[in-house]
């Protein structure tokens, strides 16, 4: 896989680390798989860690000649998969490796980077853990990163776009009488378009006055394969909301099973593992460290190996029921 030459990557934050293409091991040896064998269709929603395969999550996956890839909605190529993006994986367990049928880069913004007071926005959403980007101020830029509870961004690699359309992708809240946003961004969707409160959603359009008018709205983290989903795998903060089980992972979109207990992992950064039913049935957490150079070094496979150890042992925390 080739790396990125027909955007300008203006920081990769934080140092992650990148590691040499290794041959993914069988499923079978891994142990304490955390896909069980890979049974059905795997999604992955995460940060890109390193290169070679794709890293995401702690797991290797293999990209292959048929795996699709899309940018926005838009058909892309592997050259768009670099460490920091913002990643939603459809895989399956194939001959005992991990492949990716479908890849889509869901970055949570692309618009105008504006300083806001001592930090910056873009589209209205303030963007945390931004450095040295003081001189691309006013220029148009993708943020690759996740959500947090408060609507804003962190963000682990900030790219040069082109002209065109601003993008918002996030989890949908508000009403049509409240009005509607994606994070701290306000949207004006198209005229006579009914929207669902709580889906995940890729709205373009033009940033203007404050408010995001939208011209095209595409929803679902996994646009295509989402029914024969079996197993996920999610990295993110929490957030919470008035339905049981009182937390969702912000940006996501997907319920968690009503019975889980949440509460301890409510302020932390983590990975989820688990069984996907229509509600996310999580049934361990990795906690992972903010320091986006550490939080890559843990969840690095080693040569040959198709998780990270990080993955395992007293890192591994069973996600209590009631």
């Amino acid at each position: 896989m080739t790396r990125l030459t027909r955007r300008t990557a203006l920081g990769l934050l934080g140092g992650t680390a990148l590691t040499a293409c290794a041959p993914a091991i069988s499923t079978a040896q891994l142990g304490d798989d955390p896909f069980e064998g890979g049974i059905g269709g795997t999604g992955i929603v995460g940060l890109m860690t390193g290169s070679g395969s794709v890293l995401v999550n702690g797991l290797r996956v293999e990209v292959t000649s048929s795996t699709r890839i899309f940018d926005a909605n838009r058909r892309g190529g592997d050259s768009m998969l670099v460490p920091g993006r913002t990643l939603t994986m459809l895989a399956r367990a194939r001959l005992g490796r991990f492949e990716a049928q479908r890849i889509d880069i869901d970055d949570p913004l692309t618009g105008i980077l504006l300083r806001q007071g001592s930090g910056y926005s873009v589209n209205s959403t303030p963007v945390l853990g931004l450095t040295n980007a003081a001189a691309n101020a006013g220029e148009r830029v993708t943020v690759s990163g996740i959500w947090q509870s408060d609507g804003s961004v962190q963000a682990s690699l900030l790219q040069s776009a082109p002209q065109g359309e601003d993008i918002v992708s996030g989890v949908l809240t508000g009403s049509a009488s409240e009005g509607w946003r994606i994070g701290q961004t306000p949207l004006t969707p198209p005229p006579g378009r009914s929207l669902i409160s709580s889906q995940f959603v890729v709205a373009k359009g033009q940033f203007t006055h404050g408010t995001l008018q939208v011209s095209s709205l595409d929803f679902g983290r996994f646009r295509e394969g989402g029914s024969t989903l079996r197993q996920l795998s999610v990295e993110g903060y929490l957030e919470p909301v008035a339905t049981a089980p009182g937390f969702r992972v912000a940006g996501l979109g997907h319920s968690f099973d009503q019975r889980l207990q949440l509460s301890g992992f409510a302020s932390r950064r983590a990975v989820y593992f688990g069984p996907y039913t229509g509600r996310f049935v999580a049934r361990r957490a990795v906690l992972l460290p903010d320091a986006p150079g550490q939080r890559a070094s843990l969840l690095r496979p080693a040569d040959g190996r198709n998780s990270a150890r990080y993955l395992g042992g007293d890192q591994a925390r069973s996600v209590p029921t009631r």
